[in-house]
Parts: C-alpha cells; sequence; structure tokens
C-alpha cells in the first residue's frame, strides 16, 4: 500500500475508528497546473494507534482500505468530505496530546478556507496550573 498520513486523523474524525464510517475523500493540489494522475492510497491519522485509519473498509474500523484519488503531494490539502456534524462535535480532542488540527472548508467554486486555526503546542499547556510546592 501507498499511505497518506495526515497531520489529523482519530482526533478529529472519530466515526471510522468507532464503527467504519465511510466519507469520500479527495486531494486538493497546491498547484493549479497539477495534472490528473490518479493513484491509490490508504489514508492514516498521525496518531500511530490500529484504530487512526479514514480509509477504512466499510463497517470494519480495523481493515485497510486503498482508495483512488488524484496523486497527492507533501503541501496539498485532503478533504474529507460529509462529515458534518460528526467531525468537531465528536472529536477525541487532545487525545496523545496532539494540538488540534486546522479545520478547513472547500466550497462550491473549489476555494479552500480555514475555519479554525490549527492549535500549537502551547495551546496545550495553557491552562495547566502550577501545583504549590
Amino acid at each position: 500500500y501507498d499511505f497518506l498520513k495526515l497531520d489529523s486523523g482519530m482526533t478529529e474524525l472519530l466515526r471510522p475508528s468507532l464503527y467504519g464510517a465511510n466519507q469520500p475523500v479527495i486531494v486538493v493540489s497546491k498547484d493549479d497546473d497539477a495534472d490528473d494522475e490518479k493513484r491509490e492510497y490508504v489514508v492514516v491519522g498521525h496518531c500511530c494507534e490500529s484504530g487512526d485509519l479514514v480509509t477504512c473498509m466499510p463497517g470494519e474500523p480495523a481493515a485497510l482500505e486503498a482508495r483512488t484519488m488524484r496523486k497527492a503531494e507533501r503541501g496539498d490539502a485532503l478533504v474529507v468530505e460529509g462529515v458534518g456534524a460528526y467531525c468537531s462535535s465528536m472529536s477525541a480532542k487532545h487525545y496523545n496530546s496532539f494540538p488540534e488540527a486546522a479545520e478547513v472548508l472547500l466550497d462550491e467554486t473549489g476555494a479552500l478556507h480555514v475555519i479554525r486555526k490549527r492549535e500549537n503546542p502551547q495551546d496545550l499547556w495553557r491552562n495547566e496550573v502550577e501545583l504549590p510546592n
């Protein structure tokens, strides 16, 4: 298999890990002149967990499924479509101390819009309180 490893995963999109939910996945090239070469990929998240699999077999959260999509290059965006209310609301926020990934909306014209900024590592410990000596 060829894998696409995301800077997101089950921390933001938990449904595939829980019960093998499937969403369409597309590559949006950073280059306007990119060709339309197709490749098969298994898409995985960043948590290094067996369940951090975006392209699992339907109803089988631990079974790999390769998907055909546009050839990806470093810096391209990968859009997971159809997540609706079940993305942010069901997230496993800060699992394994990962900052939240940015959320990006792909509009009907094909333009990408950041709708939630990416957290930085300092955001993880911003609310921690120091213990008294």
